[in-house]
């Protein structure tokens, strides 16, 4: 497939955004110890690139949680502490709905049995980006079936090798901003009940 590589900072977020623009996905990266991720406009982007149904429900990429507050079903402790494990602990959250029957047109891929997915951005240029943006969508930066890789190089590799040959793919080596030496991978992802209780829905790198 082709995929063009730079290297992630603020002087490469004009060239990230404009392939965002034309609906080609974009490997960024995360802060240590989370996974790179692909982002696109289209939730059918990433799911095609990763290898996996095209309607299969994909995370919200929010630069802020006030730009899903109105949508979810949480009292206050509820949203404080889904903010918490969005911002703070770096997790995947699932949160519920607040009437899926209304849910807005950008929050609909990311709708799964009556919750939504989410998972926020951590750079500071990255938050940037998704605030340019309508909607974003985000899944970790590896092929179905495959585990997350450490270093870009590796990442990269696993696209050229099983990436939808009909996507441009745009990789930002992030590699300078994260620490090599600790393990790193998937987040945990959580799902939030009106009251703020969590429950574990999968497993990773960040400890409960």
């Amino acid at each position: 497939m082709d995929i063009t590589l730079i290297r992630y900072g603020d002087e490469a977020l004009p060239d990230i955004k404009q392939h965002l623009v034309d609906g080609q996905p974009v490997v960024l990266p995360n802060p240590s110890p989370l996974p790179y991720m692909v982002v696109a406009v289209s939730p059918e982007t990433v799911n095609r690139l990763k290898g996996r149904p095209v309607e299969q429900p994909v995370a919200s990429f929010i630069g802020h949680f006030d730009r899903v507050k109105a949508h979810v079903d949480l009292d206050p402790e509820g949203l404080e502490v889904a903010e918490t494990c969005l911002v703070e602990r770096q997790m995947t959250v699932l949160c519920p709905a607040r009437d899926d029957r209304q849910v807005p047109a950008f929050l609909l891929p990311s709708l799964d049995k009556d919750h939504v997915l989410l998972f926020a951005a951590h750079l500071a240029g990255i938050q940037q980006l998704c605030r340019s943006f309508p909607a974003l969508y985000v899944s970790s930066g590896n092929m179905t079936g495959l585990e997350p890789e450490r270093l870009c190089r590796d990442v990269r590799s696993q696209f050229e090798e099983g990436g939808s040959p009909g996507c441009r793919l745009l990789v930002a080596d992030g590699d300078h901003l994260r620490d090599r030496h600790v393990p790193h991978g998937s987040t945990t992802m959580v799902s939030i009940s009106r009251t703020g209780k969590r429950s574990v829905v999968r497993r990773g790198i960040q400890p409960l």
